[in-house]
């Protein structure tokens, strides 16, 4: 493998935890977003809250938009190594790769959507500025399906993979797909206003973000690890599926 490949991968690796790190950073510390703003929270609070804090939200959806565009680097690394599960007609990789990009757009639409609440906040009358925090916040959660075939596609290439030495251990393919059903919940958003399943209730506000934070430090370890190993393979003669050398060893396919 190429040092330039093998450095473009590490880095893109890393641009997932630096994601997260930015983006609660700003999302906890500058727009307060973290715990949410109760959906039962009334106009005049709301736009008490968002008047408080104005200038900082503002800064800090600026550096939420520029993280989170992050994820696809990272995204794009998960599935450059689930290409040597698969070989070249990648699908599950290509899966997961596109639901990442979709991933991040849903992402990007919500702070957008925050930002038009602020540009004009004492402009608008509350009843607007509250529809579009519920907009924001409904996109932000509510929109999970992305994110769950993201990791479901993971999670199936995983478990397929029938290489003499797999890409990645079993147990996360089973993890990815454990971790897809933990983030359905968030789905019902827009049925709930308050308890567990409102946007800022444990299960569709602290367990998946909480799950979404060890998701990205098991895949980090797996994927420094499995790259660790593309290299040593490379190193040693091994070549990998684009060649077609040792595809026993090297390149394991799905089975």
């Amino acid at each position: 493998m190429p040092y330039m490949n093998v450095t473009a991968q590490r880095l893109c690796v890393w641009c997932g935890p630096f994601m997260i790190a930015v983006w609660a950073s700003a999302f906890a510390f500058l727009c307060h977003f973290i715990p949410p703003p109760s959906p039962a929270k009334s106009r005049a609070a709301l736009v008490a809250q968002f008047s408080d804090h104005t200038n900082l939200i503002r800064l800090g959806l600026v550096i939420s938009l520029f993280s989170c565009a992050l994820l696809v680097p990272f995204c794009a690394v998960i599935a450059a190594q689930m290409r040597r599960m698969e070989g070249v007609r990648s699908v599950l990789a290509q899966s997961q790769l596109v639901s990442g990009g979709l991933l991040c757009v849903e992402f990007l639409v919500p702070f957008a959507i925050w930002q038009t609440a602020l540009y004009r906040l004492h402009e608008w009358s509350p009843e607007i500025v509250q529809m579009l925090n519920d907009m924001a916040w409904l996109m932000f959660l509510g929109i999970i399906s992305s994110a769950c075939i993201q990791v479901a596609s993971l999670g199936v290439a995983i478990l397929l993979d029938k290489g003499a030495k797999p890409v990645f251990p079993r147990w996360a393919g089973y993890f990815n797909i454990w971790v897809s059903m933990i983030w359905v919940p968030a789905a019902v958003i827009p049925f709930f206003k308050t308890g567990p399943l409102a946007w800022n209730g444990i299960f569709a506000w602290w367990v998946p973000l909480c799950v979404y934070f060890c998701w990205f430090v098991v895949m980090v370890v797996l994927l420094l690890r499995a790259i660790k190993e593309d290299e040593r393979a490379q190193e040693s003669g091994m070549t990998d599926w684009l060649t077609g050398t040792a595809p026993e060893l090297a390149s394991p396919h799905l089975g």
